[in-house]
């Protein structure tokens, strides 16, 4: 069974979004995230001290590039995709990574 990634999360996401679907105003956008999802994955397979370091640029960065799309529930909420927040996708993502371990 193939790993997941975040970009595969981030391309399943984008696929699933109905809003998404045919819109060339947002093509930027997700080509954005598609990136930023590649620089965590990278950090990520690097190892702890790269992957840290990614937390603190690429990371939120993408966050905000998600929300931007409707992707997260608050993003969602403000686009009136649904009624309100149930929790925070992006953290549900990186739950099913690896734990990194403190140094």
């Amino acid at each position: 069974m193939a790993r997941k990634t975040l970009l595969s999360e981030v391309n399943a996401s984008v696929r699933a979004a109905d809003h998404l679907q045919d819109s060339d105003q947002y093509r930027g956008s997700i080509e954005q995230a598609r990136m930023l999802a590649r620089v965590i994955d990278d950090a990520v397979a690097e190892g702890p001290d790269a992957a840290t370091k990614a937390t603190f640029g690429p990371v939120p960065t993408l966050h905000k590039v998600l929300t931007g799309l409707g992707l997260t529930p608050e993003g969602a909420a403000k686009l009136n995709l649904q009624s309100a927040p149930e929790g925070d996708e992006l953290d549900a993502i990186l739950d099913d990574r690896p734990a990194l371990k403190s140094v």
